[in-house]
């Protein structure tokens, strides 16, 4: 082999030692984890709505009484001058109307309870993970 040759490749091998040694001293990784609990969490949420419904209310006409229809029944008031009056009730139909507050659960998430390596974990997730979980992993030295 000749000499520069040599050189090129103690030069490569060594940036390939530097460039080992420059890689980060901590890996992460995917693994999966034992579910041992998965429990809904609800929340109250407050959902108001508008209902109606219809009422019978009585009113009274008050009217002369020269003036009135023939037929009408009412109570007559008497008034001095002759003007007396006659007070007729009658009935009708009116809507009312009110806000009523109803409350319903609404699902929030789930608390997981989850074994990895032999520790128990716990966390919120947004769904079901179902009997496994993934996680991920993140190792790196111990610092002392």
């Amino acid at each position: 082999m000749k000499r520069h040759q040599k050189r090129t490749t103690l030069v490569l091998a060594a940036a390939g030692c530097a460039a080992a040694l420059a890689l980060p001293a901590a890996a992460e990784y995917a693994s999966w984890a034992q579910v041992t609990q998965s429990r809904p969490i609800y929340a109250p949420i407050n959902d108001p709505q508008q209902q109606c419904w219809a009422e019978r209310v009585t009113d009274t006409d008050v009217m002369r009484l020269d003036q009135a229809p023939i037929g009408v029944r009412g109570k007559v008031i008497e008034r001095p001058g002759g003007n007396d009056l006659v007070a007729v009730p009658h009935e009708r139909e009116v809507q009312r109307c009110g806000t009523v507050d109803t409350t319903r659960m609404q699902l929030q998430g789930y608390e997981v309870r989850y074994l990895y390596d032999g520790r128990e974990y716990t966390t919120r997730l947004p769904y079901d993970p179902g009997t496994r979980l993934r996680v991920n992993v993140n190792v790196a030295p111990e610092n002392r």
